[in-house]
This record gives C-alpha cells, structure tokens and sequence, in this order.
C-alpha cells in the first residue's frame, strides 16, 4: 500500500472522496456546510419571530367568521387563537422593551440636563434677588461709588452712561472688582466710555467735548446697555448736549 500525503488524509475525513474527487471538492463541500449552517442560524430567528405574525394574518377564503375569528377591512379572516394572541403580545413586548432600554440612557442625560437648568435657574434668581435696586428719579454721581462692587460682592453694580443710571450687575464679570472694566464702576462713565479708555483723564483731556466719532461710540455702548441691563434712574445735573450728535 503506497504512502497517503497528510494533505489527503485530511480531505479524506473531511468529505466523502469518490472516484472522481478531489481534495478541492473536499474543501468546497466543507464550506457548503459552513455557509448552510450560517443562514440557518439566521433564519431561525426569523421563522420564530414569522409564525405567530403568520398565523395571526393568515387569509383563508370567506367563510363563517367562529369566535376566535375577525375580518379584517380587506377581507382577511384572521385567527385570534389565544396561544396566537400570547405569542403575538410576547413579541410586542420584547420590542418596547428593546426600545425602552435603548432609550434609557438618553432619557437619564435629559433628566440631569433638566435638573441642571433647573439649579441654574435657582442661582440666577437668588442673584437678581440680591443684586436688586428699586429704581429713583434721580441720582448723585457721589451715591454711585456706594455701588461699585466693592462694599457688596453680591449687591446692586451702578454706573452712568449718557445721563441713564444702569445696574449691571448681570456683567458683574466685566465690571466688579478685579475685572476689566471695573473702572467704569460706581461713577458717571459716559466720557470713559465714549474714548474707550480704561485709565483716568488729565484735567486737559476732561475740558475737551466729545467729537464726532466718540460721540457715535457712546451711542453704540448705549444701545448695548438698554437692551442688556436695568435703568434704575438718571443722573442729576447731566448735560444731554454733552453727547448730542
């Protein structure tokens, strides 16, 4: 008996070798069965999920309609059998389950979003609370520096602008102590403002009137502080002609 190669072993207790086989027809019979037994795990799913809905949907011709029958509008008799009707409920039950555990996460994210704003909101009145000034007629430049931010970290933040009183303290973060345009705190800023300048004026810069373009710069600073900031008064003595255009 002559000597097998080891190749031809293993085809041989691989598949069935004929006459006419060969180690390749061994390998593609091999993956036949690998491929057949994929789709048939596949399927099966498929074909459990398939028979309640089958049964529950099935037509048959038109007949007497029994008790656990009904007729559909296009005329498909369906048979409600309970073992049908629990299998179905089985189903639609795992799906919304799916669905609701999908979903969890999104809805836990919602709920501490929610609960965030919800805290946000809390701080933000309990500022205005505390930042709160009822608002006067009329102001002294002299009972703004009460205000500047320094006495109360928390309290009312005022400055003039253009004759208006504004209590900003919703930019307390600009113009409290410490910040950048704190300058313009607990005083009439309106020449500051109109230079764009963060450092006092000379006694020869103050007796010099607005131009032109500075003018139309105060008119911007003012618009910006109308729509953000509450008027809580205006300020005694001020010369509207001062920024007049």
């Amino acid at each position: 008996m002559r000597d097998r190669k080891p190749n031809e072993l293993f085809y041989r207790n691989l598949a069935p070798i004929t006459k006419t086989s060969t180690p390749e027809d061994a390998v593609t019979t091999f993956t036949q069965h690998q491929v057949s037994h994929a789709m048939a795990s596949l399927l099966l799913p498929l074909i459990l999920l398939a028979t309640p809905i089958n049964a529950l949907l099935q037509q048959s011709r038109p007949t007497f309609i029994t008790r656990n029958q009904f007729r559909s509008r296009s005329g498909i008799i369906c048979h409600a059998t309970p073992v049908v009707v629990a299998a179905g409920a089985v189903v639609v039950a795992g799906g919304a389950a799916i669905l609701w555990a999908s979903g969890s996460e999104e809805r836990a994210k919602r709920a501490q979003y929610s609960e965030w704003e919800a805290r946000d909101e809390e701080e933000r009145l309990e500022r205005a609370r505390l930042a709160y000034m009822e608002p006067r007629e009329t102001w002294k430049e002299s009972e703004l520096s009460e205000f500047d931010g320094t006495q109360d970290e928390n309290g009312p933040l005022l400055f003039s602008a253009g004759g208006r009183v504004f209590n900003v303290w919703k930019g307390r973060h600009f113009y409290g102590p410490g910040c950048e345009y704190h300058i313009f705190a607990g005083r009439d800023a309106t020449r500051l403002l109109a230079k764009s300048q963060l450092e006092e004026e000379t006694d020869e810069e103050r007796a010099l009137p607005l131009n032109i373009g500075q003018r139309a710069a105060l008119e911007g600073w003012l618009w910006t502080f109308k729509n953000k900031y509450e008027i809580v008064g205006h300020l005694e003595g001020y010369n509207p002609k001062d920024i007049e255009m």
